[in-house]
């Protein structure tokens, strides 16, 4: 009798063993409960059955998703795919913790679904750590209906903006730009380096590109808006928008959800149109920030070929376009903006918004990954900005001299990731 149990016991467990799912775990950052329900319903009509795979999707939040992958990596406890913000995903992938993706089989297609400068926050020295599945880009928003009344033309440099300034501010109008001199104002201010030909690095990453010409100049048209122009700097910019107080504005696709669902009274007075733009090298240079939240694969990962098959399907036109338009037909207010160029052009909206969002994608950039922590990169330029308005430095005095502080700690970090670097160009 014992022995019959103990085969019947053998066989369940066999049994159990030669049914058992593989189980996929991933982790992404920073969106709500309603909209990771929407992903884990796709996966799990689609990816599941397709792989004969359990993924497990868990949602991390921005304030301490860094923390938490960097624990798992020390502890080998990892996911296999976990999703981030731009710039960690290489940090992670110099320490060793991610996959290069250009060693995994079909990455040249991969690679051209999204914006190609969403790559610059991803890359260091040809290695690619992240691939981009939603996508974030500064736009601009016009009151239509105040600019015709004060006769005003096409706005479409910050020359011309800058000439009608005082007309639209005689008559209560004014201009803001997206993140005022909080410490995301970075944002702003790149737009203007890159747009004269300026950028945090120097092309090699050796050095800080802020004492670069075109960063200077740049940042000194930036400054003086404030200064010189008098550009709205505290208004809350939605409800300035809607008063009129705002006529022209930069901000994200949030607000192009927020106006069509929070501001009805405003219908067929407002357009969403490309970012201001300057002409550089005799073009009309748009760049502004854009960005994408991105996957990476694991290093750790006992599944990395699931992984991967799971980030290509994850980011092809098909599954951003279904996860895309069932965010935006079940949870009123949101704006799933994917990162597959072409899955944007499937989404519920008028086909000159759609336009204009693509062409603001292919030229719009995210910040270069060096080897300085963001964070303490973004603080140089926020310092910067509020010496030069708020304390009345010189603008290059300002700039440069945060641009010696970031120099100071790229020396200190390319020590620090001295032994990472060279194991990376051996691979």
């Amino acid at each position: 009798m014992r022995k019959t149990s103990l085969v019947l016991l053998c066989l369940f467990l066999l049994c159990s063993l030669a049914t058992a799912k593989t189980t996929l775990n991933v982790w992404v950052t920073g969106h709500s409960n309603e909209i990771l329900s929407v992903m884990k319903e796709v996966i799990d009509s689609k990816f599941s059955p397709q792989f004969d795979v359990d993924v497990v999707l868990t949602g991390l939040s921005w304030a301490d998703n860094e923390s938490k992958y960097l624990l798992a990596a020390a502890s080998n406890d990892v996911p296999d795919v976990g999703s981030a913000g731009a710039l960690f995903l290489p940090e992670l992938g110099l320490r060793g913790a991610l996959v290069d993706l250009r060693t995994m089989p079909g990455i040249d297609e991969v690679i051209t679904r999204a914006s190609p400068g969403f790559y610059r926050s991803l890359t260091y020295e040809n290695a690619i750590f992240g691939i981009p599945y939603y996508s974030s880009v500064t736009l601009a928003y016009y009151r239509d209906d105040i600019l015709q009344d004060l006769g005003l033309g096409e706005i479409d440099t910050w020359e011309d903006l800058r000439r009608v300034l005082p007309k639209m501010q005689a008559r209560g109008s004014n201009f803001a730009l997206e993140w005022y001199l909080t410490n995301t104002v970075y944002s702003d201010i790149n737009a203007f380096m890159w747009q004269n030909g300026g950028d945090d690095y120097t092309p090699d990453l050796s050095r800080s590109g802020y004492d670069l010409p075109g960063s200077i100049k740049g940042f000194k048209e930036f400054c003086e808006l404030y200064t010189k122009y008098n550009i709205a700097n505290e208004l809350p910019q939605f409800i300035g928008f809607t008063t009129g107080e705002i006529a022209i504005l930069s901000s994200s696709q949030g607000m192009y959800a927020n106006l069509n669902n929070a501001a009805p009274q405003l219908k067929g007075k407002w357009s969403l149109r490309p970012y201001i733009g300057t002409m550089y090298q005799g073009e009309l240079n748009r760049s502004a920030t854009g960005t994408g939240w991105s996957l990476g694969l694991f290093k750790g990962s006992k599944n990395k070929e699931l992984g991967w098959e799971f980030i290509k399907w994850f980011t092809s036109e098909e599954i951003q376009s279904e996860i895309a338009n069932k965010v935006m037909e079940r949870i009123q207010g949101s704006f799933f903006l994917p990162a597959h160029l072409e899955s944007i052009t499937k989404l519920p909206l008028p086909e000159n918004d759609l336009q204009t969002l693509i062409s603001q994608l292919k030229v719009s950039k995210a910040s270069l990954f060096g080897l300085v922590s963001p964070n303490n990169r973004r603080r140089y330029l926020q310092f910067a900005a509020q010496e030069a308005i708020l304390q009345g430095v010189d603008p290059e005095v300002a700039i440069r001299k945060y641009a010696a502080e970031h120099n100071v700690e790229i020396k200190r970090k390319q020590n620090e990731y001295k032994r990472f670097i060279e194991k990376l160009r051996k691979n």
